[in-house]
Parts: structure tokens; C-alpha cells; sequence
């Protein structure tokens, strides 16, 4: 029996800013973490912090908090 694309997709981050109100988006370099950013959906109010940086050096971090109305 096959699978659809849903049931093998794993869930985004996006899905967990949502439900749970905060994520730390993470990516190789800042540039793709503003591409991150510019994907969150247009009628989600959020907030963010600075830009950090993995300790190795492997990846940029960014904590965003959705903002309750």
C-alpha cells in the first residue's frame, strides 16, 4: 500500500510556531534564514530576537514568538 504525500511529509516548522507559539528557525546561512522569516504567513503577527550562531559554526539560529492578540 502506498502513501500519499501528506502522510510522508514531515510536519514544518511553521506548524509548530503556529500550535505552539514559538520556534527556533535554524539554517546554513542568514540569507536562507530570511527566507525562512519572509515564509511565515502574512496575517501571523510575530516577533523575533538577534540572529545567533551555532557554537561549530554550522548554522544560524533565530527564536520567533507569535504574538497573541
Amino acid at each position: 500500500m502506498s502513501k500519499t504525500k501528506e502522510e510522508t511529509q514531515q510536519p514544518s516548522v511553521y506548524d509548530d510556531l503556529l500550535k505552539d507559539g514559538t520556534a527556533v528557525l535554524e539554517a546554513p546561512t542568514r540569507e536562507a534564514l530570511a527566507e525562512m522569516v519572509n515564509d511565515i504567513p502574512a496575517d501571523v503577527r510575530y516577533s523575533v530576537g538577534a540572529v545567533g550562531r551555532k557554537q561549530d559554526g554550522s548554522a544560524y539560529t533565530l527564536r520567533v514568538d507569535i504574538i497573541k492578540i
